[in-house]
């Protein structure tokens, strides 16, 4: 049996440290200057990635060469338990352009391969293939890629002597697509949800309801696109409050475990840095509570079941507009199970970032109305992040751009569910001539989200005489 001295230290290291407790700097990465380096013929990681259909989750690539190796410079830590039993390698230190993950069956990685540090892994025997959205690499078992076996891993992984400070890659996440998985990012200018913070301050994934992964929303303020935050349930850094600022998050750009979305994953908790006492939330136009929403008259009303085409809208005075420029709007839509039509939208697939369409009610007419409000019903489904948004107006001009138009305050469905019916109060603007707009604003890939409206009605109580 061969026994591996290097890993025999570290693993002696790791039970101190989790029996007494100790910092970084506590101990020192195992010297492996007396450790040989194999030569051979050093691909590239584009290369071999570049190679695999990633958009068939069943196709793999086996290496079978004796002397090909691939570099790549660590970017992830297990030392907090935020990463567990992998490795993710990117190809440069600085400006990188593609990353991948590698499965090993061993704990503490941190210690033999610590963050920055330049990596050889040996091609022959192992297979490269997508699991769980991003690519990776091990054994393949049974048609999947499984972890490289404890005892394999002194055959497979190098550390040069190198370790290198890794420069985040600077990131608009309206930006985002599927070239930048597995990379070291940083996301400026973010900060996390409202409904996070108010009434009471979340913690980052040590909540009752967490299992497994905390996901914690989070909008970078420039350009209102929302990202997840993943930490592991199992991180030492579980319980920390969330932020309640602005500032910036450092860390890895992967998916979620089923492949729905994209989610940030930080080393450790120096990966938030929310130095800055602003925020950045939208101010919310809301008129006066009233007591209840019961009215005796219908004011305007559509249900969908006829807009078999939706250019049927524009002869009704709805206006459905692509304020970028494309020809992608919202479509009528036949919901065979229920038997039932509504107007849909997704960015997904569309190629556009962003998809900016306008759905505009037509002109309601509030003269001799008093407790008016809009009612509507609406569902999502593959939600990435929030893209809807309702405006209100009483001056429309007909150029969405021009037109002054007020934020109303919704809280749309986040989970593929049954329809939810949204109330909103409009009783301050009695006496007046106004729209509704319904505003989609996605990205494809990184804010996909598909909504549906249905059944939209205007109703009040007209003024006795």
């Amino acid at each position: 049996m061969k026994i591996n001295k290097v890993l025999i230290i570290g693993i002696l290291i790791g039970l101190f440290c989790n029996i007494l407790g100790c910092n970084e700097t506590d101990f020192e990465v195992p010297d492996i200057n007396n450790k040989e380096i194999p030569s051979g013929i050093i691909l590239s990681l584009n290369a071999i990635v570049s190679g695999l259909d990633t958009s068939n989750p069943e196709g793999v690539i086996n290496f079978h060469e004796e002397n090909q190796f691939v570099e790549g410079y660590v970017i992830s830590s297990d030392r907090e338990g935020n990463f567990f039993r992998e490795l993710i390698i990117q190809d440069k230190i600085e400006n990188p352009s593609v990353g991948l993950l590698i499965q090993l069956d061993e704990r503490a990685l941190y210690q033999r391969y610590p963050f920055g540090s330049k990596v050889r892994l040996k091609l022959k025997g192992l297979s490269l293939g997508v699991a769980n959205g991003v690519v990776t690499i091990g054994k393949l078992k049974e048609q999947e890629i499984k972890a490289i076996d404890f005892s394999s891993i002194d055959d497979h992984l190098f550390r040069t002597p190198q370790i290198n400070e890794i420069i985040p890659l600077t990131l608009e996440l309206e930006k985002v697509n599927n070239t930048h998985k597995l990379l070291y990012v940083k996301v400026k200018g973010v900060q996390f949800n409202t409904n996070l913070i108010v009434p009471k301050i979340k913690t980052l994934a040590g909540e009752s309801t967490d299992r497994f992964d905390g996901l914690r929303s989070i909008t970078q303020c420039q350009s209102g696109v929302e990202i997840q935050l993943c930490t592991s349930t199992f991180a030492s850094f579980k319980s920390l409050n969330l932020p309640t600022s602005k500032g910036n998050i450092t860390g890895v750009l992967t998916r979620d475990f089923r492949d729905a979305f994209f989610v940030l994953k930080i080393n450790n908790s120096t990966g938030l840095s929310f130095e800055e006492n602003t925020r950045c939330d939208p101010v919310f136009f809301e008129c006066n509570t009233i007591n209840s929403f019961s009215a005796e008259t219908i004011l305007f009303q559509e249900n969908f079941e006829t807009i078999t085409n939706e250019n049927k809208l524009e002869p009704l005075d709805w206006f459905n507009i692509n304020v970028t420029g494309d020809e992608k709007r919202w479509e009528d839509r036949k919901v065979t199970n229920v038997n039932n039509r509504t107007v849909t939208i997704s960015a997904f697939n569309s190629n556009l970032q962003p998809l900016e369409a306008w759905l505009i009610t037509p002109e309601i007419s509030l003269e001799n109305v008093v407790d008016a409000y809009l009612k509507f019903r609406v569902r999502t489904r593959f939600n990435t992040g929030k893209a809807l948004d309702l405006w209100v107006t009483e001056n429309f001009t007909g150029d969405v751009t021009t037109t002054q138009w007020h934020l109303l305050s919704v809280d749309f469905p986040i989970d593929s569910a049954n329809f939810k019916t949204i109330i909103k109060n409009l009783s301050c603007f009695s006496n007046k001539k106004i729209r509704i707009a319904f505003q989609y604003k996605g990205y494809d890939t990184i804010l996909t989200s598909t909504y549906e409206i249905d059944d939209v009605q205007f109703l009040g109580n007209k003024k006795l005489d």
